[in-house]
């Protein structure tokens, strides 16, 4: 089965601007990077002008499947918070950040990302994180 992801903000960004490796132009071609609603947020926030916003929101919907958190994503993402305290590891993760671990989970995707959250989430959750490079 080919591997499926949900992309990270911090990957997207490395993605847009042209720092990663050229093989992930197919496998984002080929639909295999998907992203959910707290991802497109981050991103639309931080496009410069209106005009800005309406490109890059109808690119990231062009591009990307879209993946829907789940009505208990909240709930799950406060388990997973404390799961992280216990560890010492609360202050690791932001809620957008659970948000995509907990949605990725659900929808059994890989975590693509360049942030070491993810890494510290996975070590509790064992879901699989892949770091793009």
């Amino acid at each position: 089965m080919t591997e499926r992801y949900l992309a990270d903000t911090s990957a997207l960004i490395r993605f847009y601007r042209g720092q990663t490796d050229a093989s992930w132009d197919a496998v984002v071609n080929a639909g295999l990077v998907g992203l959910c609603e707290p991802v497109r947020q981050e991103l639309l926030q931080g496009a410069g002008g209106r005009a800005a916003f309406h490109d890059m929101d109808r690119l990231l919907r062009a591009t990307f499947p879209y993946y829907p958190i789940r009505g208990s994503a909240w709930e799950d993402a406060a388990e997973l918070q404390h799961e992280l305290a216990r560890r010492g590891w609360h202050q690791c993760a932001s809620p957008v950040d659970l948000l995509v671990s907990v949605t990725a989970a659900h929808h059994k995707l890989t975590v693509l990302h360049q942030d070491n959250d993810f890494d510290t989430i996975a070590r509790i959750t064992g879901q699989p994180v892949r770091r793009i490079e």
